[in-house]
């Protein structure tokens, strides 16, 4: 069986019974299916959720990249806020917002720090707004089209969460090209985070 249908399988079994689903996400050899399996696990076991993240923190260590390393721990973030463990996902949100200055090149550390957006709206905005200076101040001189697009859903993303957030962060994007999509987005509103969990 693949790493993917392994994670498939005890994602959807933690909702039904967290032990099992516990054993087949430990059981997953690659690092980045079993962190999110052990983070689906997390988000729904009836046991400790801290104890279970922690474990998919550390599968997300030993992944073979650094990008991997930081983006696969959006779902761990995800989980912990989702079960009302705010300080434990504040705590691992900043830990790979750090981890994230070593991804490269940046298109790669704006898609990883996009996923922690993402992540961090499960939080509170202010979360969010850490994150989105993260992306500016390590991504926004750079024009390479991923970085250029998550400012932009990093502008739509802060637009649903705070608007008056979503305003500055638009004034702090160099490009004025990209700014003024950006704006174009906030006045129309916006877009909801994705889910990690479903």
């Amino acid at each position: 069986m693949s790493a993917t249908s392994q994670r498939d399988q005890a994602s959807n079994l933690a909702k039904q019974n967290s032990l099992e689903a516990l054993k087949k996400a430990r059981a997953i050899l690659d690092p980045w299916f079993r962190a999110q399996a052990l983070s689906w696990v997390a988000r729904f076991t009836d046991g400790d959720p801290i104890k279970i993240a922690s474990e998919a923190a550390n599968a997300a260590s030993l992944c073979d990249d650094e990008y991997k390393k930081v983006a696969v721990r959006a779902w761990e973030v995800a989980a912990l806020a989702e079960r009302q463990k705010f300080n434990e996902a504040s705590k691992a949100l900043h830990e790979a917002i750090t981890e994230s200055k070593m991804v490269s090149p940046n298109s790669s550390k704006a898609e990883a720090l996009t996923l922690l957006l993402h992540a961090s709206t499960q939080i509170g905005s202010n979360e969010a707004i850490v994150v989105s200076k993260s992306l500016i101040s390590n991504c926004g001189d750079d024009s390479h089209w991923r970085c250029l697009r998550a400012i932009l859903d990093a502008a739509s993303i802060l637009a649903k969460q705070n608007m008056d957030a979503a305003k500055n962060f638009t004034s702090l994007i160099a490009d004025e090209k990209t700014r003024k999509k950006a704006e174009k987005i906030i006045q129309s509103g916006g877009q909801n985070p994705r889910p990690f969990f479903w």
